[in-house]
C-alpha cells in the first residue's frame, strides 16, 4: 500500500526548499507542531478573543517580498478562498504588521504548497485568480513552481 504525502512534509520539504533558494522563513507551522504564529482580526473586527484567527503555514521573506503559505495535502476549495480574503481584505493588517515590525518589505503575496495530484493540479488551475503563488511537492521530493505571474521564484 502506497503511503500518501502528509502536510508536514510537504511543509517541511517547502521550508528546506526555500531556504536552500535564500528565501529568510520568518515562522511556520504545520499540524501538531505547535511552532505557529497566530494572527488575529483587526480589533475592530473580532467579535471574541480567538475568533477568526489564522495560522500561516509559512512565512517567508526575500528582496523585500513576504510571502504566506497555506499548505495542504490536498486540493481545499475553503483554503483558496482563504488565501483570496488575505490578498482582497486587509482584515489582519495589524496583527499582519506586528509579525513582520521588524523587517523591511515592500510587497506581501499570499499563496498556497500543495503535494501533486493529477486532481489537486486540475483544481489549483481553475482557482490561480484566488492565489499569488503555487507550489507542488511531487511524490519524488522535488519541488516544482506551478504558477507564479510575478516571478518570485525564478
Amino acid at each position: 500500500m502506497e503511503r500518501r504525502i502528509t502536510e508536514e512534509q510537504a511543509t517541511k520539504a517547502i521550508l528546506d526548499w526555500l531556504e536552500a533558494n535564500d528565501w529568510k522563513i520568518i515562522c511556520f507551522d504545520f499540524p501538531q507542531s505547535g511552532t505557529g504564529v497566530s494572527l488575529h482580526p483587526n480589533e475592530e473586527l473580532r467579535t471574541t478573543k480567538n475568533k477568526g484567527a489564522f495560522i500561516p503555514d509559512i512565512v517567508a521573506i526575500k528582496n523585500g517580498t513576504v510571502i504566506f503559505f497555506e499548505n495542504k495535502d490536498r486540493f481545499l476549495l475553503d483554503d483558496f478562498i482563504k488565501v483570496q480574503d488575505l490578498r482582497n481584505n486587509n482584515d489582519y493588517s495589524n496583527s499582519i504588521v506586528r509579525l513582520l515590525a521588524e523587517f523591511e518589505y515592500s510587497k506581501i503575496l499570499y499563496g498556497v504548497g500543495l503535494v501533486h495530484s493529477d486532481n489537486t493540479e486540475q483544481k489549483t488551475n481553475l482557482h490561480l485568480d484566488k492565489i499569488d503563488f503555487a507550489i507542488f511537492y511531487h511524490e519524488n521530493k522535488t519541488i516544482k513552481i506551478q504558477f507564479d505571474p510575478k516571478q518570485l521564484f525564478k
